[in-house]
């Protein structure tokens, strides 16, 4: 162990700058609509990429493993120039992480010369404001209602329950699912129950962890 770690010495001294390589400065990130942006100090850099990962796992050169990798880009010389990327892709909601590669050609082989991977920092794309909205569909020749729920945007599968009450008083729910596919698009969700029990008018409420999300009266038996 002590010569591995003798012969690893006498490389990084025998390398020119392996050991004072001077990595990039990753500053801050922030988003806007889901289009994360990052601030980043690299004085003298002439080429820097920027890689997003799922989760912080790195490899031995500061790295991200390659599996865990999301997005990436290379910089262009006026983002360079003004310390300032903002990516042209939108985000997932969720939490990620970011690193920058930064090299300084005209003092490759110096001490202190600009090169490799910079520090790590997160990032956390929120979920984009949703809208709810119940409807009721009433079939009395079949004497079924669906029940269906609109979220907009959706980009996961939502778990949802709906109520109301019967002429009797008592409280009747079902579960139902939206699936949904992008977060800048809306999915819909429907359930089908039976009208027995009903009032003349029925209200449905639709609820979603436990919190009531929209809400929509319907004439569920003909007089």
């Amino acid at each position: 162990m002590r010569l591995l770690i003798g012969l690893l010495s006498v490389l990084a001294l025998a390398i020119p700058g392996a050991a004072a390589a001077n990595p990039p400065n990753l500053v801050a990130l922030d988003q806007v609509s889901r289009h994360p942006i990052a601030l980043f100090s690299i004085p003298g850099a002439d080429a820097a990429d920027i890689y997003i990962a799922s989760k912080p796992d790195r490899a031995s050169d500061g790295s991200f493993l390659q599996e865990n990798i999301v997005d990436a880009d290379i910089l262009t010389d006026s983002e360079i120039q003004s310390g300032r990327w903002s990516s042209e892709d939108q985000l997932n909601p969720g939490t990620y992480y970011v690193v920058m590669f930064a090299s300084d050609f005209d003092c490759a082989g110096q001490p202190s010369c600009l090169d490799g991977y910079s520090n790590m920092l997160p990032i956390d794309i929120p979920k984009p404001a949703q809208t709810y909205r119940g409807a009721v569909t009433v079939y009395h020749y079949s004497h079924t209602a669906d029940l269906t729920l609109r979220v907009k945007p959706l980009g996961e599968s939502l778990p949802y329950k709906v109520c109301w009450r019967l002429k009797s008083g008592m409280r009747r729910c079902v579960s139902g699912k939206v699936n949904g596919y992008s977060w800048n698009s809306a999915a819909t969700g429907d359930v089908s129950v039976g009208l027995r029990g009903m009032k003349n008018r029925t209200t449905f409420a639709w609820y979603v962890k436990g919190r009531q999300v929209a809400a929509t009266t319907a004439n569920t038996i003909r007089r």
